[in-house]
Order: C-alpha cells, then structure tokens, then sequence
C-alpha cells in the first residue's frame, strides 16, 4: 500500500462547508459584507438597512447543520447536506505510465476521478432563506478555493438550479435549491509489476491461418522478469 492519502470528495467538501458555516456564525459582521449589496444605489429602495437587519437576526438566531446526506432529510431546516451525484474515473486522463513517485514495492500510479456533488440548501417557504443560503455557500465556494485544492478538489466549478426532482418527497412547506459541485480528483496506487512496456518480455507465438498459408499471431505469453 502506498502512504498517500485516499482523498473523501463528499467528506472533504461537507468539511469545507462546515468550516466555513462555522467562521461565519463566529464571526457574523462577514454576513452583513456578503449581503450588503442589498444596501447599494439602485437596491436599497427595495430592500436596504431593514432587510439586512432581518437577514442578521435570522443568522444570529437560526442553527445551520451541515451534514452528507444519502437522502432527502426535511427534518431539520433550514439545512444544508451534501449528496453524490456522481464519481466517474476519467480514462480521458489516463496515461500508460502516469506515476507519482517511488513507493516501498514499485512506482506509484495516478487515476484520475471526475466528481459531481449536489449541494443541496433547504429551508422554509415563509422566508427567504434558501435564497440567503444559496448567496452564503456560493460566497464560501468562492472564497475556499485554495483549501479545496488543499483537500485534492482540483479545479472546482459549480453551478445552481432550483431543485426539482424528488418534489413529491419535500412537504408543501419547504423551499430547496440545489448546487452541482465539480472537480477532478487524483487517487494514488501501487503500480503494477509491468508499468513500463519496455519491461514486458515475452514469446509470439505463430501458427498459419490456413489461408493462402497466411500466419497470424495467435497468443502472447508474458516471460517472468
């Protein structure tokens, strides 16, 4: 077994979320940096001071829990939970010799993943919480990159829909929005005996077609090295 670690994309991006749910709530005056676009020229006619201020009391009063998820879970909202939508290998990126470094039996290899994870935000259809936690997850997204690609998400990109499918599961009395969050994701192995081709050792064996005496070639017998 190689000594890199097996990275968790489910578990490192509910982590980062968490964190970040964590600093905010710790440190509320970034609510109100996030938020205070409500207040410029052009918005505070329609929103402004009050609406902020309706927004603070919400986040000061309101617990948040962020979890993985493997179902729809309405019990508690507003709520966060992050699901697998899919996790692909990416043979696309795939080399015959892609390695890493020098493990204890052998080079150690690279496969490379494709992940999507749903970030799905619910909360209740009195207010305009799934709208405020879209906005405070998409501000954390932002601003994590660099511990995401700390954690192995390389190259994370999301994109957001108002969430549809299992509608019939979610009570009349709860609003959802759903983010798609995207990266690559590196696992390392131990490679295997015959990584490198020039390496390999072996007998062609030929016997005739019986065609026109035609030979072609019917087996390969790998030589041990």
């Amino acid at each position: 077994m190689s000594d890199t670690l097996y990275i968790l994309p489910q578990a490192a991006l509910t982590g980062l979320i968490a964190d970040g749910i964590a600093f905010l709530k710790a440190n509320p005056s970034y609510i109100e940096r996030i938020f205070v676009y409500y207040k410029c020229p052009g918005m505070d006619h329609r929103y402004g001071q009050k609406y902020l201020d309706q927004i603070m009391a919400w986040w000061n009063s309101t617990p948040l829990p962020v979890k993985q998820a493997w179902s729809l879970n309405v019990t508690h909202v507003p709520s966060i939970t992050i699901r697998l939508a899919s996790e692909n290998e990416d043979l696309s990126r795939e080399g015959f010799q892609d390695y890493w470094n020098k493990g204890e039996d052998g080079e150690i290899g690279i496969s490379s993943f494709k992940v999507n994870l749903d970030i799905m935000l619910m909360g209740s259809k009195s207010t305009d919480e799934v709208l405020w936690l879209y906005h405070i997850v998409q501000y954390l997204l932002f601003v994590s990159k660099p511990h995401a690609e700390a954690l192995g998400l390389q190259a994370g990109e999301f994109s957001a829909t108002d969430f549809s499918r299992d509608q019939a599961r979610l009570p009349d009395n709860v609003f959802s929005r759903s983010i798609r969050y995207t990266c690559s994701v590196q696992q390392f192995f131990d490679a295997a005996e015959y990584t490198d081709i020039y390496k390999i050792i072996g007998n062609v064996g030929i016997e005739p077609a019986g065609v026109d005496d035609i030979s072609v070639v019917r087996h390969f017998e790998i030589e041990d090295v």
